[in-house]
């Protein structure tokens, strides 16, 4: 007989480990903190400023000091870089001068490859500077072999803000040994407080893409729990200027249209209008937009969404994106500031009362907005936005046949603030955030529609100890809409709150208020740096919290936990470079006590050295309800779901690489599942020229989707059936890169997606587990001259549309760029897109011709701007 094995021995020798490797970690932040680097610049004096081509042949860059010595932050931490870079910090009054020798064994396999602005395209070296001193923002500035700029601004932990550009120059060069770059970087573009001398964080950097490896001029380990606390120093910069500085972005532009439908609209328009940027100090800018102008952004992914919740679209617009950091708030998903709302397509229903509405317009047109951002020499960080948007009207016609304009959206005022105040070095950040919309409705039509105001505001907390690794993070938020009864009405009824539902006795619709008001909360409390890692949390949303006239919140009503807990290994081997895996737990509650989540999963992603990646899912959900798929009926049970999804890809350093995933989802059911497919493939046959394409097939066969409620006398009845969904895209992308500066960018994507109903469902006992009783199949009746479907139930007929789908998409625009002039764009835009939508299926291999024979929408567009400063 084999004894039983006393397992406490074992974790407890798991637990001394993991307290070992940890304490080793602080002791080598410790370290790190206690030894930085320092470069000491020196000022190029009465030497003419050098020409920025590359080449370093200019007399400044004889003054100064070389540093070296860079250190492996991957594959090998701490050890020696494979190749030596040197560098080099010059200023005069308003710029800091940098270069970088980057030398190379292999010269040849320099990879020099022209890319998007801000994409890390091969070989690369840049620079960032921590010029609040704050240890946790920072301006980053790169180039890459092939002279293309990249800048960002790291927001700490590792946040970074992508959609930040500054107006800048660089440019590269090579010859047999080494690829150089130069740049200028003008004081005016990056934000510090006024002092005789200054001293600001410092990171050299250099990423040698063929190898998959990053060396620093400051070691900072991929293990630590953030980057810009650990910068080196950059000292000896004095009397530069105070950073106040006015720029100034006009446009012109002209556009030919031709509208499907709408041929009679003027085709031809001309617009014009102002971004402007004023450095009210060094701390602070503010930016300024009049009549701005997105023409140039390229179009949101075409979805079909079947869910009961909004989908979220990233911002793309560059006013917007700018700055756009410091109003971060986000709660698990949710945000009190989201940018698109202000100038967002009406939401106007297409029937109101016995009128027809139709050609509402996609956005409302912005009349001018202002934004206010920056941080101080104290630590506290300022985000003002304010954006006003016109009245828009719509058309609409009566049963009579009467045509008439009706508003669809007031003229509306939208305000978001945010501040944040950092103490002890930035370990401990207080803050808050305020949004107020207030709407103008002109006449009745909106102010029944839309609340005439909504509020929200929240407090944050954050703070870390023990050397960052440690963090406590606090959030709270509250709501309130005022308008109409009718307005507030809507908005009980809408999708996140649910009110009017049945079995919810703790919530009570209220067609008289004229007022709606609800709060949440988060908390979370882990660590981070290291080998190991983990958090738990707890959050909640009451009933009627409502964000989205300002935010973006999917749902209200819910409280729940999460815990994660992760382990990241860097240290290659012999076969693996790195891998990473976490495991997960979350369940959720409505504040009725009903259970509507609980999942477990566990994630795992590694990389070969080779520099193939895999990447690995597995969640299972158990049963749960779902208090919102019945569109306000009570709450439908669904069965467990197990899901799996893998993914592989090769080395994206190489000419050619390509990537493949698929993921399935059982729903509990016999033939009720879900199977994904993706393939993407990236080719570049010469250095300037790159095509790229995603290729995804979305099946999908669900026993219970809803599709429609049926009110009858006092009866309502809610009909699921089973779904066979499929869906088909393609996105397509070629980029042309004559220089950094000119461009040809293509992107084009076919969608279809259909679907195709049968085995229709009346819902009886809905949060029953039993489907024998949770539902009952109807006997229906098809007529094909309504192409609607009935029954018969207690002397009623009940009756519905045939709910069979198919529809496609295609969106697709060309772009050509040239910034002729620092900060200055001309870009020449032809846009196109088309669709169709039947109410029966079609097959996707039936339907794939058919896209290209539906007259679409063409946009020509030219527009030119102009960026100068005073």
């Amino acid at each position: 007989m084999v004894p039983a094995m006393n397992k406490t021995p074992i974790l407890l020798l798991f637990l001394l480990q993991v307290i070992f490797i940890q304490n080793l970690t602080a002791q080598n932040i410790d370290s790190l903190l206690n030894n930085k680097r320092v470069y000491n610049s020196e000022s190029i004096g009465k030497h003419p400023p050098p020409k920025i081509d590359g080449l370093l042949d200019d007399e400044i860059w004889t003054l100064g000091k070389w540093q070296g010595d860079f250190t492996q932050q991957f594959p090998f931490g701490g050890k020696e870089a494979s190749e030596n870079t040197f560098v080099k910090v010059m200023y005069d009054r308003s710029n800091l001068y940098v270069a970088f020798i980057c030398q190379d064994s292999e010269p040849d396999k320099i990879r020099d490859i022209l890319g998007r602005r801000d994409a890390r395209s091969g070989d690369n070296a840049g620079i960032a500077l921590d010029s609040y001193y704050d240890k946790r923002t920072a301006f980053e500035f790169s180039l890459t072999a092939a002279g293309q700029k990249m800048d960002l601004k790291h927001l700490g932990d590792y946040h970074f803000d992508f959609n930040w550009d500054a107006v800048w120059d660089g440019a590269t060069s090579r010859n047999d040994t080494a690829w150089i770059a130069e740049m200028k970087l003008p004081f005016s573009q990056i934000r510090y407080a006024n002092r005789d001398e200054h001293v600001w964080g410092l990171h050299f950097y250099r990423v040698i893409s063929r190898k998959f490896e990053a060396d620093n001029w400051q070691y900072i380990p991929r293990e630590a729990p953030a980057m810009v606390y650990l910068f080196g120093e950059l000292k000896g910069i004095k009397n530069i200027r105070t950073s106040r500085q006015v720029e100034f972005l006009p446009y012109a532009l002209g556009s030919l249209a031709r509208f499907k439908g709408n041929e009679n609209t003027e085709p031809f328009k001309f617009n014009g209008g102002l971004d402007a940027k004023v450095g009210i100090s060094s701390d602070y800018t503010l930016d300024l937009s009049v009549n701005p102008d997105f023409g140039q952004v390229e179009a949101d992914p075409s979805v079909l969404n079947l869910t009961s919740f909004e989908t979220f679209f990233e911002e793309k617009r560059p006013f917007f994106l700018e700055g756009n950091d410091v109003f971060d708030f986000e709660m698990d998903g949710d945000i009190p500031y989201y940018s698109r709302r202000i100038g967002s397509a009406p939401s106007f229903s297409s029937t109101y009362n016995e009128w027809e509405v139709s050609e509402i317009p996609d956005r409302t047109t912005i009349l001018g907005a202002a934004k206010l951002t920056g941080k101080n020499r104290n630590g506290l960080s300022v985000g003002l936005v304010n954006g006003l948007t016109a009245r828009e009207l719509g058309r609409a016609t009566d049963d009579a046949g009467l045509v008439k304009n009706i508003e669809v959206s007031p003229m509306s005022n939208y305000v978001a603030s945010r501040l944040k105040r950092d103490f002890k070095d930035g370990n401990t950040i207080v803050g808050g955030v305020f949004s107020l919309v207030n709407r103008i409705a002109a006449d009745s039509v909106s102010g029944q529609l839309l609340p005439t105001n909504a509020i929200s505001g929240g407090l944050d907390l954050l703070h870390h100890w023990k050397n960052r690794n440690y963090y406590l993070e606090v959030k709270t938020i509250a709501s309130q809409l005022n308008g109409s009864p009718g307005a507030i009405l809507k908005k009980q009824l809408a999708h996140n709150h649910r009110f009017q539902r049945p079995d919810a006795d703790y919530l009570e619709v209220d067609s008289l208020t004229e007022h709606l008001s609800g709060h949440g909360g988060l908390i979370r409390a882990g660590k981070k740096g290291g080998k190991w890692n983990f958090f738990l949390q707890g959050q909640y949303r009451s009933p009627g919290l409502n964000l989205n006239d300002m935010g973006y919140i999917r749902q209200s009503d819910f409280m729940g936990e999460r815990i994660e807990i992760s382990y990241d290994m860097n240290e290659p081997g012999k076969w693996i470079r790195d891998y990473y895996l976490q495991l997960y737990q979350e369940a959720l509650w409505s504040f009725g006590g009903e259970n509507t989540g609980n999942q477990v999963g566990l994630i795992l992603e590694a990389r070969n050295n080779w520099l193939w990646w895999l990447k690995l899912y597995l969640q299972y959900d158990f049963t749960y309800l779902d208090i919102r798929e019945l569109r306000g009926g009570p709450a439908l049970r669904n069965d467990g779901v197990y899901m799996m999804a893998i993914s592989v890809g090769t080395n994206t350093a190489k000419d050619l690489y390509a990537a493949i995933g698929y993921q399935h989802r059982a729903f509990g059911m016999e033939q009720s599942n879900e199977d994904f497919l993706g393939l993407s493939l990236t080719w570049l046959p010469i250095k300037r020229l790159k095509f790229s394409g995603i290729a995804r097939f979305n099946q999908r066969q669900y026993h219970q989707q809803y599709v429609t409620t049926i009110s009858e006398n006092t009866t309502d009845e809610y009909i699921v059936g089973n779904i066979d969904h499929y869906t088909l895209s393609l996105t397509f992308r070629g980029e042309l890169f004559i220089t950094p500066e000119l461009s040809l960018q293509y992107y084009g994507s076919p969608y279809y997606s259909v679907g195709k109903y049968d085995s229709f469902r009346r819902i009886d006992q809905a949060s029953s587990k039993k489907t024998s009783e949770r539902w009952e199949t109807l006997d229906l009746t098809y007529d094909p001259a309504l192409d609607s479907y009935s029954y018969e139930r207690n002397s009623e007929t009940f009756r519905f549309d045939n709910p069979d789908f198919s529809f496609m998409q295609f969106r697709s625009n060309l772009v050509f760029r040239w910034e002729y002039k620092l900060g200055s764009t001309i870009y020449v835009v032809w846009s196109h897109d088309r669709s169709g939508w039947e109410s029966m299926y079609n097959p996707v291999r039936d339907i794939t011709g058919d896209l290209f024979g539906i007259k679409g929408n063409h946009v020509i567009m030219v527009k030119l701007n102009f960026w100068f400063s005073v």
